[in-house]
Parts: structure tokens; C-alpha cells; sequence
């Protein structure tokens, strides 16, 4: 019987923990698909590099399956209509920016995907420092 018991506490543990995250998970793939999307075309290669990059946070990497789900919704969203996709993003940043040390984990995963080709594209920098201004940091700090 306590085995029972703590195999509910462990599960119990995850899916709080997944409600903690959500925010900080939903903020990263879209920040970072909005750099992505910078240039007018969301590559498979972007997306594959930021599935990676979720998957390898610690603090994300229980989400699983949710993660490739998200990275689809919010490009879909990017696709059917820039500026909706667009608004709804912000909004998944604005509900992390008031926790600075998830501002600067949304922040420096964005700047991971801009520089992926070797360089930032000066539509990548306009959405960074756009994202940059609503978290209260600048590109310079990172670089």
C-alpha cells in the first residue's frame, strides 16, 4: 500500500510541476518561433532546434509530448495569421516577465535560435530587442 501511496505523490509531483512550467514552456517555443518566423519562413530546422533545446531543459523536459504539440500550435497560428499568432505569443511572454530569472531563460533560448545559422539577421534583431524592451533586457548584456 505505500508503494501505491508514493507512486501517486511522484505522479502528483510531475503534473505540478507541469503547471509551474507551462508558462515558462509556452513562453520559450513561442519567443523563439517568433525569431524564427522573423524572416517570413519557419524552417524545419528551427523547429527541430528548438525541440531540442526544450527537451534538454530539466526544467521542461517532462512535458513530453506537449512540447512538439505547442511548437505546432503556435506556428500554425504564425501561418493563418502573423499578427494573431503574433499577439498570442506576447502574451505567453507577458505572463513570464515579472519572474526575471524565466525572462532570462525565454531571452538567451530566443538568442540560441537567432544565432543557430551563425548570425543574427537584422529581422531577428528587431524581435529580439521588441521582446528584449517587454522583459526588461538588452541583446548586449548576451552577446
Amino acid at each position: 500500500m505505500l508503494k501505491f501511496f508514493k507512486k501517486k505523490a511522484a505522479g502528483a509531483k510531475v503534473e505540478i510541476k507541469k503547471v509551474e512550467n507551462r508558462d515558462l514552456m509556452e513562453a520559450i517555443i513561442g519567443g523563439c518561433l517568433l525569431v524564427s518566423a522573423a524572416d517570413g519562413e519557419i524552417e524545419k530546422e528551427e523547429t527541430e532546434k528548438l525541440d531540442k533545446l526544450i527537451r534538454s531543459n530539466p526544467n521542461l523536459a517532462h512535458f513530453g509530448n506537449e512540447i512538439t504539440a505547442t511548437i505546432n500550435r503556435f506556428t500554425e497560428q504564425l501561418e493563418a495569421g502573423f499578427r494573431v499568432g503574433r499577439m498570442n505569443i506576447l502574451r505567453e511572454i507577458d505572463d513570464i516577465k515579472n519572474t526575471p530569472a524565466e525572462a532570462e531563460e525565454v531571452f538567451c533560448n530566443m538568442l540560441t535560435v537567432a544565432e543557430a545559422d551563425g548570425e543574427i539577421e537584422p529581422e531577428e534583431q528587431k524581435v529580439l530587442e521588441e521582446v528584449g524592451r517587454r522583459l526588461g533586457l538588452r541583446i548586449e548584456d548576451y552577446l
